[in-house]
């Protein structure tokens, strides 16, 4: 896929809806009788992710397998779908969960769709974080855990869309947020093969390592602490801290990232406070918080505050 892409069109050529499919992994046929029928689509998306919002008129049949995990959330006439194993009617608000390996036949009649396209590594990669185990992603329906899940994940995948169309969608750090509340929403709202309650027991101990942590970082930030540091004092490995910070963190911060941003939080206060006339400098702030190289520790600051460390200590 390769940086950011959009799609904005209008087709009644069912060949044309397949090849769009292909953009996203949806390896679909797609076919219709119904001289009422049109499919409007307004996409984006990049390597990581796709949300698309697609408008059905008429009637409109589909078949075949995915090559990503693929939720449909849908508003309309009718959205009856089955596979090998399953069927069901998604045609009132609910969703549809579309899985590799689990070819699908879908009839829509009238219909808004909102889809959101995850690759298979993506989600991998987000279960080994958030549950600290690397068993391979299986899920058990395509239908939502629960019907309150169901509407968490309409919830998301909404928020998800409402950023489509606009310029915050360009930016690396705001679809990367999309890309992790989809592929942890995905995760929660649909059910896992497996053991429910011990992915549980691993989420509560990554929460209680990640907490451990953040209070050791904060509380000894002045001192030659190291990460190594921080997971001996959270009572785990340096990998498993990464893993706990990335899946508890907001921002997804790794624990030097976390420490960096807590030594720069203290060296933005002290050149608050600081008096140049009184000798205070820019270079002997950062040394004071670690930051050896006053280049760096400037370009680190001005991505946080929007100002050089100079223009702060000068005011």
């Amino acid at each position: 896929m390769g940086g950011v892409f959009r799609h904005e069109l209008t087709v009644s050529d069912t060949e044309v809806v397949a090849a769009l499919g292909d953009r996203t992994g949806m390896h679909f046929g797609y076919s219709s009788t119904d001289p009422r029928f049109s499919y409007r689509l307004s996409r984006a998306g990049d390597e990581r992710m796709a949300v698309s919002q697609v408008h059905v008129g008429g009637v409109m049949s589909l078949w075949g397998d995915t090559g990503t995990f693929t939720v449909a959330e849908v508003h309309g006439v009718r959205y009856d779908w089955q596979t090998r194993e399953e069927a069901g009617a998604a045609a009132a608000g609910s969703s549809v969960l579309f899985r590799p390996g689990h070819p699908a036949l879908a009839v829509i009649e009238d219909a808004d769709v909102t889809l959101a396209h995850l690759p298979v590594e993506l989600v991998q990669e987000t279960a080994d974080t958030v549950y600290g185990t690397d068993t391979p992603v299986a899920f058990a329906s395509s239908a939502p855990v629960s019907a309150r899940l169901g509407q968490y994940w309409s919830q998301v995948a909404h928020c998800g869309m409402g950023l489509l169309g606009t310029q915050a969608f360009d930016e690396p750090l705001v679809r990367s947020q999309i890309t992790r509340h989809l592929s942890v929403g995905l995760l929660e709202c649909f059910r896992l093969v497996g053991d429910r309650h011990e992915r549980y027991l691993s989420m509560e101990a990554q929460a209680h390592r990640y907490r451990l942590a953040v209070q050791f970082f904060d509380d000894s930030a002045p001192d030659p602490i190291t990460v190594e540091d921080a997971a001996r004092a959270a009572g785990t490995t340096t990998q498993a801290l990464v893993r706990a910070f990335r899946a508890n963190h907001p921002l997804g911060l790794t624990p030097a990232q976390y420490l960096r941003r807590t030594r720069l939080d203290a060296a933005h206060r002290d050149l608050q406070a600081a008096d140049p006339t009184a000798g205070d400098t820019v270079k002997k702030i950062a040394a004071r918080w670690g930051f050896a190289h006053p280049g760096r520790f400037a370009q680190y600051y001005r991505q946080i505050y929007g100002v050089s460390p100079r223009d702060t200590l000068c005011r």
